[in-house]
């Protein structure tokens, strides 16, 4: 049931999204709980983002090694100890506007191997003056490396330091609890889903009309 073609189709995203998802459930994601976490990107950015390649995976990469460094720091866990992280950068919004973010699932904890052992140390609950200082720490390290890559100006990244309200979003309110596995895997689904999707498509026979 593919079409085979490199362009937007709900058919074929929400085949690979339940392909993706099994994946990360069978092989990837151990059963421990889970948080997600949205970065979202100011609109100032988000065209410099989208037309340049190698800029949202710079961007996950950020992500990925500044919730690395919080929970190694949260959970007291040994030198070395990770969570495990799955990310899906969408680049569209409800209306398929162009609304660039990233999901990323985190185990709520880290995980360490010591002697043959997989170990989990849980993270403690969540406190709301923690995610303001990763979003102000993600500010600086993304427009940091936007500058080096000289993808803005630096008198645009100038100004957006001193911006009162960033423009920068970071949410971590959505969790799922270790023995809820089919909550997990909505939640892979909801990161995986297609930018079109068929519940907003109409079609008006009469008209012969299509309307999104």
């Amino acid at each position: 049931f593919s079409c085979k073609r490199r362009m937007v189709c709900p058919s074929c995203d929400s085949k690979r999204a339940v392909v993706e998802s099994g994946h990360a459930l069978d092989e990837l994601l151990p059963a421990v709980p889970y948080r997600q976490w949205v970065l979202v990107l100011p609109k100032r950015l988000r065209y410099f983002v989208h037309r340049d390649p190698s800029l949202p995976g710079e961007i996950s990469r950020i992500l990925a090694e500044t919730l690395t460094n919080f929970y190694r720091i949260r959970c007291a866990a040994p030198e070395g100890a990770a969570p495990a992280q799955f990310h899906v950068l969408q680049r569209f919004g409800s209306s398929v506007n162009l609304h660039l973010h990233d999901h990323a699932v985190v185990s709520d904890g880290c995980f360490s191997l010591g002697d043959g052992i997989l170990w989990f140390y849980p993270a403690p609950p969540l406190d709301p003056r923690e995610i303001e200082k990763l979003v102000e720490g993600l500010r600086r390290r993304i427009l940091k490396r936007m500058l080096r890559l000289q993808v803005i100006p630096e008198a645009s990244a100038a100004e957006m330091l001193l911006w009162p309200h960033s423009g920068f979003s970071l949410d971590g309110g959505t969790c799922v609890v270790a023995e809820d596995r089919a909550a997990l895997e909505r939640l892979l689904l909801y990161v995986l889903r297609p930018a079109l999707s068929l519940k907003q498509l109409t079609y008006k026979p009469e008209e012969d009309l299509v309307r999104y």
